[in-house]
């Protein structure tokens, strides 16, 4: 791991560099209890890593019986590993991950931000989930993915390596998103192509989804659209945040939805 190419983002800013305690946050999450009957697995967005999820994990642990997020392959790492990361890697790291909580619980949730909400919905078709929560799910993106991808490749013939990244996207001031500092042209390509490419079928399980309402990364209302009229999902719009849901204003809905359904399924 090299943590001087990571930094807190705020909408597009950098505001300071990491610490070697601050590197721990970047490790995959491996929550274990003694039970074998609920578990949550959380896949976190691109270029950023399991420290996105540092403030809801603490409210809902003592809920599951297992939480699991692991760092998907570059991510974490280094800009040199992000570099080699393809959309292949990501899918086969969620799919093994997913699988070995089925095969040990008795349920599965999947809660998954951005890329990893994308990669959620693959799982759905997949795996025999529980719940699934989709946090700003990159399904549709504000950009105009055919053209980014043109201009992404013409980046790539001229010599660019790397482009800066803009994480951080957020509404509130009450945190920064852990994010590269730097984001490789092929891994852009890798994650553009991905989008462009993917095949949406709705989930079957029941399903909430949370969208941002300043969300300046994914485009919500398309987003919202591949759910309309589904009987078993439910669209919570939050006003008080933008794309990096787990960390911005309306975190304390999303907790109160996982333990209202929780305390729901216990009944």
């Amino acid at each position: 791991m090299n943590i001087d190419d990571f930094r807190y983002m705020w909408r597009g800013k950098r505001l300071k560099t990491l610490s070697p305690k601050d590197a721990d946050l970047l490790k995959p999450i491996n929550i274990h209890g003694k039970g074998t009957k609920h578990a949550l697995l959380l896949l976190h967005g691109f270029s950023s890593s399991p420290a996105v999820y540092r403030q809801l994990i603490p409210a809902i642990t003592p809920a599951y019986d297992a939480i699991i997020s692991p760092a998907l392959p570059g991510h974490g790492d280094s800009l040199a590993a992000f570099s080699r990361a393809t959309a292949v890697d990501w899918i086969t790291a969620a799919e093994e991950a997913c699988q070995q909580l089925v095969e040990h619980y008795q349920k599965v949730d999947v809660l998954g931000f951005s890329l990893g909400g994308l990669l959620a919905c693959h799982l759905s078709q997949k795996m025999p989930l529980n719940h699934l929560y989709l946090l700003a799910p990159a399904l549709a993106l504000q950009v105009n993915v055919p053209w980014a991808l043109k201009l992404i490749h013409a980046f790539r013939r001229l010599g660019f390596r790397y482009l800066r990244n803009r994480a951080g996207n957020l509404y509130s001031e009450l945190h920064s998103e852990i994010a590269y500092r730097q984001l490789p042209v092929t891994t852009l390509i890798e994650i553009l192509t991905l989008v462009n490419d993917f095949k949406f079928t709705p989930p079957k399980c029941p399903t909430d989804l949370f969208l941002g309402s300043f969300d300046q990364t994914v485009n919500s209302i398309k987003v919202e659209e591949h759910f309309a009229s589904l009987p078993n999902i439910t669209t919570h719009w939050l006003k008080n945040s933008a794309h990096v849901l787990p960390l911005d204003g309306d975190l304390d809905s999303i907790i109160q939805c996982i333990k209202n359904n929780l305390r729901a399924a216990s009944k």
